[in-house]
């Protein structure tokens, strides 16, 4: 059986197995979605066994190697490569491609959710913000909060964020004041409630606690199924796959 990978750190509350098997059932594809836990120290030999392996149609990758895991790929995607972070590979013989479907996910899921967003505070500044910035782009004032200032600022000058900025966790309070959209790109309970308007929206990018984060992680998974197989992913299927699911403790 042909198999497809999760890599990350932790990966064992990921709700993507049940979507993913659901949708290789549905259209009787002999394969299986595997989570693989991952530290940074092991990533190499992962991606490694992903290379020789060719039962291995493909992964996902998740936190804390949707950048790291670029060094380790022999092409990117142009969408990936111009925003510096990788959720999905796709294989040919032994070549291994990186691509980013989070970015198609988050546009999809906002569209769901509805509503203008002119001011935008994204809280984290690692793969999946500089997906979310990407898809934001150009049309929201992006500011960008972190506790590592540096690594907000690269993600602000890869994406050539001129409307905004990075900002210290320290201002994470006021930079969230003055948003419309608050995205929450981080693992943490963040912002804190006491700090949100009634008029705010918030987008939990986390899909165990948050239907907005079901849907991003429904409409990337599709993406990244239909790279995988080269067939139309049945996202009816998927859907209901993801409702049905229970929240890993």
């Amino acid at each position: 059986m042909n198999s497809v990978l999760l890599l990350g750190d932790p990966v064992s509350r990921s709700l993507s197995p049940v979507m993913q098997n659901a949708a290789f059932d549905a259209l009787g594809i002999d394969c299986q979605y595997l989570l693989r836990e991952v530290s940074a120290a092991d990533l190499a030999a992962a991606m490694n066994d992903l290379r020789v392996d060719e039962r291995i149609l493909g992964a996902n990758v998740t936190i804390p190697h949707k950048e790291s895991v670029i060094a380790f790929l022999d092409d990117l995607d142009p969408l990936a490569a111009r925003i510096g972070a990788v959720n999905t590979i796709s294989r040919e013989g032994t070549r291994l491609k990186g691509w980013n479907t989070d970015v198609e996910g988050f546009r999809h899921a906002l569209a769901e959710m509805g509503g203008d967003y002119d001011r935008v505070a994204i809280i984290g500044a690692g793969g999946a913000a500089r997906a979310v910035a990407a898809a934001l782009q150009p049309a929201a004032e992006i500011w960008v909060i972190a506790r590592n200032l540096d690594q907000a600022r690269r993600l602000c000058r890869d994406l050539e964020i001129t409307r905004g900025g990075p900002v210290e966790v320290d201002h994470m309070e006021q930079a969230v004041a003055r948003a419309q959209l608050v995205v929450n790109a981080t693992p943490a309970d963040l912002p804190p409630p006491a700090w949100r308007r009634g008029d705010q929206r918030l987008f939990d990018l986390r899909s165990r606690r948050s239907p907005e984060g079901r849907a991003m992680l429904l409409h990337q998974g599709a993406a990244s199924f239909e790279i995988w197989t080269g067939r139309k992913a049945p996202l009816d299927v998927m859907r209901a796959a993801l409702d049905g699911a229970s929240v890993p403790a």
